[in-house]
C-alpha cells in the first residue's frame, strides 16, 4: 500500500567527529548515510516497511530519480561539514519518523560520527545556509560528474565529437527527471575545484560504489559547469553515483 506523501523534501543534519570526512570521499560518505538510515528504518518500522522512496526499491516504473540522494554538504575547505538528504518526490510521514530519530552515522573503519537534525522542508529552506539548495542557471561540480552510459566510438573522433555526445547525455539525464525543467544550454570542462586553495582534481576523489557488480561506463569522470536557459533548483546531481553525492552541483552567480 502506498503511503501518502507530504510537500517536504529535504532534511538537512549537522555532522560530528573528528576528523570529519572530506569532499574527496563524498560517495563513501553518501553510501554510510543511506545504511544508517536504513538500519534507523529496520529498527523503527520493521524490515518489511522500509519507506521505498528511502530505499529506492519498488519503486514505480516513472519514478523520475524522485526517491533519496543522500548528499554530504562541504564548508568552504571542503570538509563535510552537514549531510542533505533529498527526496524530490516527496517524503512519507514514516520517511519522517526515520530521519528525526537518527543520531549516528557509522562510517570508515567502525568510526560513529553523530548528526544533528536542523531542519526539515522544501530543498529551497536551506538555500542561505548552503549552495546546494540554490537556485542559479550556473550550476558548478563539486564532486565528478561520471556520465552514466557508455559511449560509442563516434563520440572518441574528436573533442567536439566527445563534448557532444556527452552533453546528449546529460541532457537524456536531464529530460527524464521531468517534464517543463528548464534546458541545459551547454557545460564547459573545469580544470579542478578549489577548496580554499586546496585544488582537487578527478583523480582526488573515490568514484566508485561499494556495491559489486555494477555497470559503470565511466570511472575517471570529469568537473564541468552546467548552463541552464533559466533557473534551476536545487539540490542537483547528475550521472553515475548521483544518488550517493558524486555528480554533485553548487549553485554559483551567473556571470
Amino acid at each position: 500500500m502506498a503511503r501518502a506523501r507530504t510537500t517536504l523534501t529535504s532534511a538537512r543534519f549537522a555532522l560530528y567527529g573528528k576528523p570529519l570526512p572530506r569532499i574527496e570521499d563524498a560517495i563513501r560518505m553518501g553510501e554510510a548515510l543511506r545504511a544508517a538510515v536504513m538500519g534507523q528504518a529496520k529498527r523503527l518500522l520493521g524490515d518489511d516497511n522500509i519507506p521505498r522512496e528511502l530505499s529506492g526499491h519498488d519503486l514505480p516504473d516513472d519514478n523520475r530519480h524522485g526517491h533519496a540522494f543522500w548528499l554530504p554538504d562541504p564548508d568552504e575547505r571542503g570538509v563535510i561539514t552537514h549531510l542533505l538528504v533529498h527526496v524530490p518526490g516527496g517524503l512519507s510521514a514514516d520517511a519522517l519518523r526515520t530521519l528525526t530519530a537518527l543520531t549516528t552515522v557509522r562510517y570508515g573503519d567502525d568510526e560513529r560520527l553523530r548528526v544533528m537534525l536542523e531542519g526539515v522542508g522544501a530543498g529551497s529552506l536551506f538555500r542561505a545556509q548552503t549552495p546546494l539548495a540554490g537556485e542559479s542557471t550556473l550550476w558548478r561540480s563539486l564532486t565528478p560528474y561520471l556520465h552514466p552510459w557508455h559511449l560509442k566510438k563516434p563520440a572518441m573522433r574528436s573533442p567536439e565529437a566527445l563534448h557532444q555526445a556527452l552533453l546528449a547525455q546529460l541532457r537524456k539525464e536531464w529530460h527524464a527527471r521531468g517534464e517543463g525543467l528548464p534546458e541545459i544550454l551547454d557545460f564547459r570542462e573545469l580544470p579542478d575545484c578549489d577548496f580554499s586553495g586546496r585544488r582537487l582534481k578527478p583523480l582526488h576523489y573515490h568514484r566508485f560504489r561499494r556495491k559489486r557488480g555494477l555497470t559503470q561506463p565511466d570511472t575517471l569522470g570529469r568537473l564541468i559547469e552546467l548552463r541552464f536557459a533559466a533557473p534551476v533548483r536545487g539540490p542537483l546531481a547528475l550521472g553515475f553515483g548521483c544518488h550517493y553525492g558524486l555528480g554533485l552541483f553548487a549553485s554559483v552567480d551567473a556571470e
